[in-house]
């Protein structure tokens, strides 16, 4: 199959890019697999308009491109950048995710509060999961005070992207440097 030309638009956001004239399909090249990796990687989150896509398809694309889609319409939804939200940490607060770990609901055990991409070595911020329930080791005042700061942080504007959702929107992230949260 031939491959399609597509521009990247870079979106006015700390994350994000969007694909334009570009239809997703079963059976990507090579060059169009790389170019949307490297389009990944760049800007962590990649926004598809106008795509008209099967199960199959959406998995298919996710796989080749390591990310993860969500598709609902008529509502808007935050994408946070976690390692700009780690990057911009006060220095206190850096040294306190760097000590303690957290435990989150339904995990086998406690995990850090900082993780490091597995492809750029990256650090990014993981406070923002809300089945993050407390810190080790801290009493459950001074845990609910340094989650909060944590999560007050990593919310505010200059991290966020805000997508306002089109019909037959297709989005892709990088779970290990964005995640998705509930719009404000």
């Amino acid at each position: 199959m031939k491959s399609q030309h597509f521009d990247i638009h870079i979106l006015d956001a700390p994350l994000g890019a969007e694909i334009i004239d570009y239809k997703l399909r079963q059976d990507l090249d090579e060059n169009e697999a790389d170019r949307l990796q490297s389009a990944l990687a760049d800007h962590y989150l990649l926004v598809f308009r106008r795509q008209r896509t099967s199960p199959r398809l959406r998995q298919v694309v996710g796989r080749r491109l390591v990310a993860h889609s969500l598709a609902p319409e008529g509502e808007a939804a935050l994408f946070i950048n976690l390692q700009l939200a780690y990057d911009t940490l006060p220095v206190g607060l850096r040294r306190v995710v760097h000590s303690v770990r957290a435990e989150q609901d339904g995990a086998a055990g406690p995990l850090p509060l900082v993780r490091l991409h597995p492809e750029s070595g990256r650090r990014s911020l993981l406070v923002a999961d809300p089945a993050t329930t407390r810190l080790v080791g801290a009493s459950p005042a001074e845990s609910d005070e340094i989650l909060h700061e944590l999560h007050a942080h990593a919310v505010r504007p200059q991290h966020l992207y805000r997508h306002h959702w089109q019909p037959q929107d297709l989005l892709f992230w990088d779970p290990h440097s964005v995640t998705p949260v509930r719009a404000m």
